[in-house]
């Protein structure tokens, strides 16, 4: 309970960090606005104060509520009681939009906007050949039942791969960077910051683009090359736009 908005005069007390958090997800306050630290008396934006902070949960409630809205007519005197006051109605909405215990973060508190794994359909070599394998199975169940399971049990194990890469590969979107993770027993991973990304690319091509894959590049204005990659994944060009949105509410 130390900072103190400066040109809000709806809210004159102190307010703490959560404070400030709450009213700027209920639209009460911009991450420009500025408020006064009043321990050490220096000037920040919101947006400074808050940064990093987790999210509320759906069921999280506030302590400060968002000044109704009013109406003055500017072809009549102001009366007492001509005042109409509206119900907020959009933090309703929103958490009908979004189910109680569905928001997901990071270790680190960051909402986790987009997360997904390579498609089954970009290892369609290794899925292929399973599918041989599986036909050559049927085949030699009619000539000589004693090789079957050989057979079987390859296009098992090449599903089981397949399974396992998708699996210990995420691709991740935060409100701060673009992530992918990789690893079975020892996880590695490599991010560029969202204020950061210069460049980005979206491939579809071939029979992977008809079935609706894409890969997306990112690059930074300190590297050329490309710094993170989330290869064979539904809706490219919507990570694409997921991410320009950010970079301009950063800009914001």
């Amino acid at each position: 309970m130390r900072y103190r908005l400066l040109e809000h005069p709806a809210f004159p007390g102190l307010l703490s960090k959560e404070d400030l958090f709450l009213l700027v997800e209920r639209g009460s306050l911009a991450r420009g606005d500025l408020c006064q630290d009043t321990t050490s008396g220096r000037d920040h934006t919101v947006g400074d104060v808050i940064s990093g902070m987790r999210a509320p949960r759906a069921h999280a409630g506030a302590r400060i509520d968002r000044p109704l809205f009013r109406e003055f007519r500017a072809d009549a005197p102001h009366e007492e009681g001509s005042e109409i006051e509206y119900e907020e109605t959009e933090q309703a909405e929103s958490e009908e939009e979004i189910p109680k215990g569905t928001e997901r973060y990071t270790p680190a508190g960051e909402w986790i906007l987009h997360e997904s794994h390579p498609s089954w359909f970009g290892a369609g070599k290794a899925l292929f050949l399973a599918l041989l394998l599986l036909i050559t199975t049927f085949m030699i169940l009619k000539i000589d039942p004693i090789y079957a399971p050989i057979s079987a049990g390859l296009a098992l194990v090449l599903f089981i791969l397949v399974g396992i890469f998708r699996s210990t590969r995420t691709y991740l979107v935060t409100e701060e960077r673009v992530e992918v993770v990789w690893g079975l027993l020892g996880r590695s991973s490599r991010e560029v910051r969202i204020c950061d990304i210069r460049s980005i690319d979206v491939h579809e091509s071939g029979l992977k683009g008809l079935l609706g894959l894409g890969t997306v590049n990112f690059s930074s204005a300190a590297n050329a090359d490309i710094e993170v990659q989330f290869r064979d994944i539904r809706g490219a060009h919507e990570v694409k736009e997921l991410v320009r949105q950010l970079q301009r509410l950063s800009d914001e």
